[in-house]
């Protein structure tokens, strides 16, 4: 069986529209430090949004460290890691919603697929007489 090299994956425009609109909600709340920018960017976030903000203080940390900044420094390699971190969140939201939206929550399960489950073939493998056999 021959092997083909996977496409990039691509988010809808409203997947983009929603990642662009976190990036610029980051940027914001790290250039105004307004509580109010915070909660928009914590409920833009959402579900992953705990995490981002986990990520990106270490991250945000490491970056001035390698910076040779103190913690309470600003600078503009802590921001792009700040904003970057954030907006990878949202790019991963995105894509499981995207996901979900097309599949069901089935699209989520991390263990095994069998053949008996309704979407086996058209999601994975596209022509159900093509797809390897188990």
């Amino acid at each position: 069986m021959e092997q083909t090299a996977a496409a990039p994956v691509r988010l809808s425009l409203r997947g983009q529209t929603y990642v662009a609109a976190v990036a610029v909600a980051a940027t914001v709340a790290f250039v105004v430090d307004s509580p109010v920018a915070w909660v928009v960017l914590m409920l833009l976030t959402l579900p992953l949004s705990l995490l981002a903000m986990w990520v990106g203080f270490y991250a945000a940390l490491a970056v001035g460290a390698l910076a040779g900044h103190g913690p309470e420094a600003v600078s503009w390699p802590v921001g792009v890691a700040w904003v970057a971190v954030w907006t990878t969140t949202a790019w991963i939201n995105a894509r499981l919603a995207e996901k979900v939206l097309r599949r069901g929550w089935d699209a989520l399960r991390t263990g095994p697929r069998n053949e008996d489950d309704d979407d086996w073939s058209e999601d994975w493998y596209g022509d159900a007489d093509e797809r390897p056999r188990p």
